[in-house]
């Protein structure tokens, strides 16, 4: 049966002496029982993230027994809280002291990286749930220990700012950013792409991480100079966001676009009709059509009520991966070399459609095109419907 531990705080001194000591006295998956360290942020401006995160990957493991390859999953969570130091300690000591087979989760790209580099010394397995600002971990120096279920920028936002130009003709941009790593890679990679299809970004507003009065900002922008706005932002930043542009006039004229974070879930509950004709494009929609999301709905409905978000999708994917490979090696996690190919080899049907992994470990995965729109009905909710599939975009994607 499944085990679900929470690791306290422990100083990083005390691991790095002992990690690879204490694992080569270990014996992976000993007895009946793997165990999976969680690296996830459940303190700090990312804990809804990471709750989020960790109830993907919970909710899969129950969904299969909490059982693979014939032996019981122990989860066994530690708190990055965000903070690269504390997530390389917590890691560390999952690995070191809570002697877990291999680690699955890490939310931040701030915190991937330390991560990834004790994944490759230690050499334990390491499997990204989300992080999709840090273009190294899955480059073509990436440590062979290292894989990412999460979709990154390069997988995004190209396509975001090809198919702004090109399907929308959309032709000036404003771009909208929280200032940090991952809006600096979201915005850069948008603002390439828009400009190399023929658009023109005429001003960027990068505005603190956590804001959310942005009327300074949005009052520095001229309607009449732009037909389009992209915009980085999540959760209640989101939220404020779209309802500010609605109240300073620039909504419903001017088209916005941006990453599915903008629009998703409670997200979207909470913007309302403020959301209305917001394109995004994103790696999971409740609104995509197979059985295996219609089976995940199901089971969050009953688990969770409501329907879950891109950071539940990415804990149940990045658990599926996890469960795939141990199937693949019947649950004998001695062979370390087995079970990296057992992960770099998979290819499955995820909620979010077909899955399959690049030769420097990133996964390939479909990219949906959704607008927000209101049903028809009296009293509808917004609702984010697939207008557009890119399909099996890679980390390396080109317009074809």
């Amino acid at each position: 049966m499944q085990r679900r531990r929470f690791v306290a705080l422990m100083g990083a001194s005390a691991l790095s002496l002992t990690t690879t000591r204490a694992r080569a006295q270990s014996t992976p998956s000993a007895g009946g029982t793997i165990r999976i360290g969680v690296p996830t942020p459940t303190t700090g401006s990312l804990a809804s993230n990471g709750a989020d995160v960790n109830t993907g990957i919970e909710l899969f493991f129950k969904s299969i027994g909490n059982q693979a390859g014939g032996k019981s999953i122990e989860l066994v969570f530690a708190d990055t809280a965000g903070d690269p130091q504390q997530g390389l300690d917590q890691s560390r000591k999952l690995v070191g002291e809570e002697q877990v087979d291999f680690l699955v989760g890490v939310v931040n790209s701030s915190v991937a990286v330390p991560v990834a580099q004790l994944a490759n010394d230690e050499q334990v397995p390491l499997i990204v749930a989300v992080a999709g600002g840090t273009p190294v971990i899955t480059g073509p120096e990436r440590s062979p220990y290292v894989f990412r279920t999460g979709i990154t920028t390069s997988q995004q936002e190209p396509v975001l700012g090809w198919y702004t130009a090109t399907k929308l003709e959309k032709k000036r941009a404003t771009i909208f950013a929280w200032d940090f790593a991952a809006g600096d890679a979201r915005a850069s990679a948008f603002s390439a792409a828009f400009t190399a299809a023929g658009g023109e970004v005429v001003s960027e507003q990068r505005p603190p991480v956590g804001t959310t009065d942005f009327g300074p900002f949005i009052g520095q922008i001229n309607p009449g100079y732009i037909d389009v706005i992209y915009a980085y932002f999540a959760g209640p930043g989101a939220v404020s966001f779209v309802q500010q542009l609605r109240q300073f006039g620039f909504t419903p004229d001017v088209q916005v676009v941006g990453p599915g974070f903008l629009t998703e879930g409670e997200v979207l509950a909470a913007q309302g009709e403020d959301a209305e004709g917001i394109i995004t494009a994103t790696h999971y929609t409740p609104e995509i059509d197979n059985p295996e999301n219609t089976a995940f709905l199901e089971l969050y409905g009953q688990e969770h009520g409501g329907v879950p978000g891109t950071y539940v999708e990415a804990g149940w994917l990045a658990a599926q991966v996890a469960a795939h490979a141990i199937d693949a090696v019947g649950g004998d996690l001695s062979n370390t070399d087995a079970f990296l190919q057992g992960i770099a080899a998979t290819e499955l049907q995820s909620v979010s459609g077909p899955i399959s992994f690049d030769d420097q470990g990133q996964v390939i995965r479909n990219l949906y095109i959704t607008r927000a729109e209101k049903g028809e009905g009296e009293g509808d909710a917004m609702a984010l419907n697939v207008i557009d599939v890119i399909e099996k975009v890679d980390q390396n994607w080109t317009p074809s």
